[in-house]
């Protein structure tokens, strides 16, 4: 199973609170998994729009920091922007995202390795 697979796999268990227990009331380790994958998710099915329209404020407000908190350095700066940007420069900010500048799925499995108390132990991930 690929490091991709994993985390997908992961993101439908018992083993995160993604979509099962409200925002504010996981962990802090729960709640980097959580705003990572759903700004992936959301960004990626409809842009910045989509994830400032359907995300609870809570986790866009906590979005960067849990991208800085796994390393992703660059995508951290993006959503910083877009979260404070007027709707009308969205656009540029996806294509931003869309390039990638980190490789989220590498950093946010290695977070998950690095906290197996939270999300249990990782297994495969080749």
């Amino acid at each position: 199973m690929d490091k991709n697979d994993f985390l997908i796999e992961l993101s439908e268990s018992e083993r995160t609170a993604y979509g099962r227990v409200d925002f504010a009331a996981q962990t802090v380790q729960q709640q980097v998994f959580s705003a990572v994958w759903a700004l992936e998710s959301q960004v990626n099915s409809g842009g910045f729009e989509s994830f400032l329209e359907n995300e609870d404020p809570a986790l866009v407000a906590f979005a960067p920091e849990a991208l800085q908190t796994i390393g992703a350095v660059s995508c951290a700066d993006i959503v910083r922007r877009a979260v404070s940007a007027a709707p009308g420069l969205l656009d540029d900010l996806d294509s931003e995202f869309y390039a990638y500048p980190d490789d989220l799925t590498d950093l946010l499995y290695n977070y998950v390795a690095t906290n197996p108390d939270a999300f249990g132990p990782v297994t495969g991930g080749a």
